[in-house]
């Protein structure tokens, strides 16, 4: 039994370390694992190594405690997350996200309107859509879209003033 409980314990200590160093700074941590899920997966592997009857008691405690210490590390990560993406600071991809904070951040990244250089900046049109369109090329081919009723875009006004406007009532332009 004393192998088993260094087992939880070790697997503990990494998830409460990670998160103290989580909560304490304010930037975004690179984590020792690569999903939430492959953290819950390990700790019930261990727990349920030494969850014989006698512990029972102690195994839901336990569970209790990473219920608790996976919410604050959550919550810390996705308010970091937030703040930076309000701030329109460059959300680290890669190793610093956890792929659940990757799928539910790539959407709100692709609402980003790229700064672009000043010149540049006018060529863009502020587009709202009134209708479902699928995928544009622009003019500069690059993929625009498949976009739904009521998006707001940026996108170059050569492409606003010809196709979408030629075609009628599918867009407005905002600005």
């Amino acid at each position: 039994m004393v192998g088993v409980s260094w087992l939880i314990n070790d697997a503990l200590k990494r998830l409460v370390d990670f998160v103290k160093l989580e909560v304490s700074t304010e930037e975004l941590q690179k984590p020792p694992y690569e999903s939430y899920a492959q953290i819950i997966q390990e700790l019930n592997n261990r727990l349920s190594v030494g969850g014989n009857v006698l512990d029972k008691e102690l195994v839901e405690s336990t569970r209790a405690m990473i219920r608790e210490t996976l919410a604050a590390l959550i919550r810390r990560r996705i308010e970091k997350l937030m703040k930076s993406y309000e701030l329109g600071r460059e959300i680290p991809e890669g190793g610093s996200l956890f792929v659940e904070e990757r799928r539910f951040f790539m959407p709100l990244l692709e609402l980003r309107v790229l700064e672009t250089p000043k010149g540049e900046a006018r060529e863009l049109a502020i587009v709202s859509f009134r209708k479902g369109f699928p995928v544009l090329y622009s003019v500069r081919l690059v993929a625009l879209g498949p976009f739904s009723q009521f998006d707001v875009a940026a996108i170059p006004r050569s492409d606003a003033g010809g196709e979408l406007q030629r075609r009628g009532g599918i867009i407005d332009i905002v600005r």
